[in-house]
């Protein structure tokens, strides 16, 4: 699982940025394009893992998938490719291929992977709270 060489580089990139936070990181909001062949549970598995002993240790890991956009210039078409079901890989493989006319496309979303930003808790409480409502669905999502 190369997930956790993914997430072991993120988060020695992303502690030295939080140094100047003083507040508690609730969550790390992570933006995942569906073409990464990444998994959900083994990226939330593995910053569990590579987190601990460091200030992100009580940090939740919450992802949004960027889904698959392409564009052809033969006949213009941009939208979602289409993609072929596979039981072997439990996932649908999307086909980069102009679903209009079999042309080559060039991808426009679906390979991202980024940091978005980071929920922390609120300072004026004396429990971490988080200032945002996404900290809430981070939690849950995560679990």
């Amino acid at each position: 699982m190369h997930e956790y060489a993914v997430v072991d580089d993120l988060v020695h990139a992303l502690l030295p940025k939080l140094a100047e936070i003083r507040e508690t990181i609730l969550c790390v909001h992570l933006r995942k394009g569906e073409l990464r062949i990444l998994s959900d549970w083994a990226l939330q598995n593995a910053f569990e893992v590579v987190t601990r002993g460091t200030r992100l240790a009580s940090a939740k890991l919450g992802i949004e998938v960027v889904r698959a956009r392409v564009h052809c210039d033969h006949c213009g078409y941009e939208g979602r490719p289409d993609a072929v079901e596979d039981e072997t890989f439990h996932a649908a493989i999307p086909i980069l291929a102009c679903p209009r006319c079999s042309g080559r496309v060039a991808v426009v979303a679906g390979r991202e992977l980024s940091v978005e930003r980071v929920s922390v808790a609120d300072p004026e409480t004396p429990d971490p709270v988080p200032r945002d409502e996404e900290a809430h669905r981070c939690a849950s999502d995560a679990a």
